[in-house]
């Protein structure tokens, strides 16, 4: 696994003289004095690998004397001319390499003014990485927004390519005093960065176990949440809700400030538990789910939610096997025999058929479920009409 600094080399305007201003970064423990903070960084976080984007115009002849003191005319004319080559950053990168102090990886990358160079610009920062293999990114220097299709390139290879993207650094330059620049770590995008994807994965499928390691992360017991998701995917509404319970019991003081910005959002979509009832939980997860389109789920939390209301209206114990057999098989007797409210005759018996094929893919023998199935607006349409009809509030 490598360790791999990606940074990037910009251009001063002439005014400005041809080079970065030389100044002192302060790293907290150590002090490094470079006009590149990317050379400084890498020494500093002692990488394996330093990769360095720069356009055709980037300062690539300063870097060439500063890091292997030799300038090279034809390279210096090029960057005057804004015309310099992979060639000649092939060559440049050979003559780094054969120092033998870390590798280095010389990328001429396009201005980036539309999609299609932007994406070469992601390829440039992504290719070569494996599985693991650690990355930083410095986004002190280059164009405003190659910067911010740097911070994107962290989700691609962390999405995409599983690489470990571990801190984000900038300079800032314009905060020194007396020749001090302070470093800063912008590690904390990351984690917003982690809770984001958690949420969004929570939103598509309900499962609270995206945010078990974060949460253990912040010191709560994310492993309520994990067990919590695998309950609820076995129908045991319950025991997820006892689950949940204790989550929201426990102390909810979390270390960051992402954890402090997400945990709220994340507390108000684990709501279904605040049913009054078994029927109510069970209502309120089939909603859920049919706004998610997991049309099985909604299913059987709607038809559950129909029997544990009948055990309830009864008296009976809504855990018992037996006891829900039997109101499944009363909830039947009463829809065929039409003495269910006007607008439910018929509806329990065609959710109960959907919701066995459904789960086991086979097809019914109803015509009603096969019409249903044929069309997903029309089966989401009918689903939220029965739940309204059907299920408690």
């Amino acid at each position: 696994m490598s360790r791999t600094l990606i940074t990037f080399l910009g251009r001063v305007p002439p005014e400005r003289g041809s080079s970065y201003r030389e100044t002192t970064y302060d790293f907290g423990a150590a002090q490094r004095k470079t006009p590149f903070f990317g050379s400084a960084l890498a020494e500093e976080a002692r990488v394996d690998c330093l990769r360095i984007l720069g356009t055709p115009g980037s300062m690539w002849d300063v870097l060439a004397f500063d890091l292997h003191e030799h300038l090279d005319d034809a390279l210096e004319t090029a960057v005057r001319s804004d015309a310099v080559t992979q060639d000649m950053l092939d060559e440049l990168e050979a003559a780094l390499n054969a120092i033998g102090k870390r590798r280095y990886q010389l990328r001429l990358v396009p201005y980036g003014y539309d999609e299609g160079k932007q994406v070469e610009i992601l390829k440039a920062m992504s290719t070569g990485f494996r599985g693991g293999d650690e990355v930083l990114l410095d986004i002190t220097h280059a164009l405003r927004h190659l910067p911010m299709l740097g911070l994107l390139s962290v989700f691609y290879l962390q999405a995409v390519v599983q690489a470990r993207v571990t801190d984000i650094f900038y300079a800032a330059f314009d905060r020194a005093e007396n020749g001090i620049t302070p470093v800063v770590k912008l590690d904390g995008l990351l984690r917003i960065y982690e809770w984001l994807r958690a949420m969004e994965r929570f939103n598509k499928d309900g499962d609270y176990g995206a945010f078990g390691e974060l949460l253990t992360r912040e010191g709560l017991p994310g492993k309520l949440l994990t067990d919590a998701a695998y309950l609820e995917r076995i129908a045991n509404a319950p025991d997820a809700r006892r689950k949940l319970d204790s989550f929201a019991q426990s102390p909810q003081q979390p270390q960051s400030a992402a954890g402090a910005l997400f945990l709220p959002l994340l507390k108000a979509r684990i709501s279904w538990r605040q049913g009054r009832t078994r029927s109510a939980w069970e209502a309120a997860l089939a909603r859920e789910y049919l706004t998610r389109r997991d049309y099985v789920r909604a299913a059987e939390f709607g038809y559950e939610s129909a029997i544990t209301a009948q055990v309830e209206a009864t008296g009976g114990d809504d855990n018992n096997y037996d006891v829900r057999k039997s109101a499944d098989e009363q909830l039947s007797e009463a829809t065929r025999n039409q003495r269910q409210r006007p607008g439910a005759i018929g509806n329990l018996i065609t959710l109960k058929n959907l919701r066995n094929s459904l789960a086991h893919g086979t097809r019914s023998d109803a015509d009603t479920v096969r019409d249903l199935i044929r069309e997903e607006s029309r089966l989401a349409d009918w689903l939220e009409k029965s739940f309204a009809i059907l299920l408690p509030r």
